[in-house]
């Protein structure tokens, strides 16, 4: 998730308000929007 605020700050893991368990429970959110996090920030340099 792209920042709309502060360019070039994305956001990603346990950060992003989910609906479901957190507290290091939910790791395969965690990996795959690390993933697209990285991903976005790879493209837009």
């Amino acid at each position: 998730m792209k920042s709309r605020i502060i360019k070039n700050l994305y956001f990603a893991g346990e950060v992003i308000d989910i609906d479901g368990p957190t507290g290091g429970y939910n790791l395969q959110m965690c990996w795959s929007t690390g993933f697209l996090a990285g991903e976005s920030a790879a493209k837009n340099k």
